[in-house]
């Protein structure tokens, strides 16, 4: 060939991928802020630093997948345009919401359906089928609403702690618990979110699935099996875990537990569960050819790989027109503005100053008494930072006592801004990760001292001879939420609106001798919390209650 035909040849190329790189900006326009946002966000947590990882896994596995399906033919040139088109506008549409709304599952989780909605576009239906497990994968990836990691991250907390316990005190080690909660001489443990195996779970789940696709089993039944052991094998790598920083903490200190060696049991966790996954793998593997021995049958082997297609045969599978490149690159820019657009922007701030400063020590019948018994936290540290862990802006704790040595102790917690993934949590999470069991709950109602109704929840929590009636209620701009979604969908209409809404948890609760005296209790705290907003409505009005 001359190079008056190269050239040419290299100019259609050239062209070629033109469209591409405009589509490419499209989404670069989407993404590069919405995952800076989230490195400094969610995924610079240690609860969903997985995120990231799977992330750039994805990419990479697609890209050689792409490259092997032509190598091997598979990619079809069949365009679904109608069904692509809805999917493509379900992604954007997902986009928009979730960057204008701070819903981070759908910000980082509409990237799936708008790279499967380009497949369908310009390749159709089963060169996507084709792809699936590369947008199955990047799920792993989304971060998950706080409510749904609680209600997972509850039990697996609970199980690692319990697990751990036992097997520290088999060797003789001086440990206690209470809850989450794990004291070993004299050090306190608190067994986080991130040591639960959540977070792990999900990396581990992610890469034995990758590690399955790779290696090609025909196996279902094997395939099905590792998957669903990579569950007790994280549950058992985040025990090692957490034995081995206690073990740390107690001999080396409390220093030596959070610093350099935590992140390092962190690596143990990982260096733990791959071995045990390649070790079942093994396993399974040598079972399933001893089984097909005994069978007669051949031994299972891995997929075979298809037989290459010649190279002149793989010429113009990606071209596609610029024109329809430059429409979706316009679709995917007005999608951010659109996010722009709808972000909330009018602030509704009621608190300037902190709790201590203004709640008085001294109203009606009341007045404030140093307390006796440790109070429930609301999992907050020292109340001057607020992050992804960290919910509030300002907290306080203190104990009242009336005229006739009624006690009831009180818990405010006051965020500036609520936004979907950071959000007032109700006190049940505190208490049964502090090692309570609840007894049974209950709405409640009352009215202000100007007669303004309350709506919240009532219960009862028992851990060993404490036993504790709590009432409370959550303000989330001008409403009462019963409930995690009902918060959500509070927060989400107020963004919609323009508005981003405060909030605060209000808590009140005795201690009793028997479940009979609760209601007793529960009089009492709702005389208590009567007086209280009647005392601070005249100094801070609408902070407990809608103005």
């Amino acid at each position: 060939m001359t190079i008056e035909q190269t050239l040419p040849l290299q100019e259609k190329k050239k062209l070629s991928l033109s469209p591409w790189l405009v589509i490419a900006v499209g989404l670069a326009a989407m993404y590069i802020p919405s995952f800076i946002d989230l490195f400094h966000g969610v995924w610079g947590t240690e609860r969903n630093a997985h995120g990231p990882i799977v992330l750039a896994v994805a990419c990479v596995y697609l890209f050689v997948r792409v490259r092997q399906l032509r190598e091997e033919g598979l990619i079809e040139r069949r365009p679904a345009p109608l069904a692509g088109g809805l999917v493509l506008l379900f992604g954007l549409l997902c986009f928009a919401l979730g960057r204008s709304q701070t819903v981070l599952f759908m910000e980082a989780g509409s990237l799936i359906p708008i790279l499967a909605g380009l497949v369908l576009m310009f390749f159709g239906v089963r060169t996507c089928r084709r792809l699936w497990f590369a947008f199955f994968f990047m799920l792993f990836m989304v971060p998950l609403p706080a409510s749904v990691v609680d209600l997972l991250t509850q039990p697996l907390k609970i199980g690692v702690s319990f697990a751990s316990e036992h097997l520290l005190r088999a060797f003789d080690y001086p440990i206690a618990r209470s809850g989450v909660i794990l004291y070993m001489g004299q050090y306190q443990l608190l067994v986080a979110d991130a040591c639960a195996g959540l977070n792990s779970l999900f990396t581990l789940e992610a890469l034995g699935l990758l590690y399955m696709n790779l290696v090609r089993h025909q196996s279902l039944l094997r395939n099905t099996t590792l998957a669903l052991l990579i569950v007790p094998i994280s549950f058992t790598a985040n025990t090692v875990r957490v034995v081995v920083l206690a073990l740390i903490t107690y001999y080396m200190g409390d220093a030596a537990g959070q610093g350099f060696l935590h992140g390092f049991a962190g690596m143990l966790l990982f260096l733990v569960a791959l071995g045990l996954i390649i070790g079942l793998d093994s396993v399974l593997r040598l079972i399933a050819v001893r089984y097909a021995r005994w069978r007669g049958m051949a031994e299972p082997e891995a997929v075979p790989r298809v037989r290459k297609q010649a190279r002149e045969e793989r010429s113009g599978l990606f071209a596609i027109g610029l024109p329809t490149a430059l429409v979706l690159a316009v679709g995917m820019v007005a999608s951010v503005g659109a996010a722009h657009a709808l972000a909330p922007h009018e602030a509704n701030v009621v608190k300037t100053t902190r709790f201590d400063s203004f709640v008085p020590a001294q109203f009606g019948e009341w007045r404030e008494v140093p307390s006796p018994y440790v109070q429930v936290s609301v999992d907050v540290q020292d109340g001057t930072t607020r992050d992804y862990d960290q919910p509030y802006d300002d907290v306080l704790s203190r104990t009242y006592v009336n005229s006739r040595g009624e006690q009831v102790m009180l818990a405010l917690a006051y965020a500036n801004e609520q936004m979907q993934d950071v959000k007032i949590h109700p006190p049940e999470v505190c208490y049964i990760a502090q090692g309570f069991v609840m007894m049974g709950g209950a709405p409640l109602a009352m009215q202000t001292a100007e007669g303004k109704p309350v709506t919240g929840q009532r219960f009862l929590a028992r851990n060993n001879d404490r036993l504790e009636a709590v009432s409370y209620w959550m303000r989330i701009g001008d409403a009462f939420p019963d409930g995690g979604l009902a918060a959500r969908w509070k927060i989400f209409t107020a963004g919609m609106a323009g508005r981003i809404s405060d909030g605060i948890l209000v808590r009140a609760s005795s201690l009793v001798q028997n479940p009979s005296q609760q209601e007793g209790a529960y009089a009492l705290q709702q005389r208590f919390l009567k007086d209280l907003e009647a005392a601070m409505h005249r100094g801070h009005p609408g902070l407990m209650v809608p103005a």
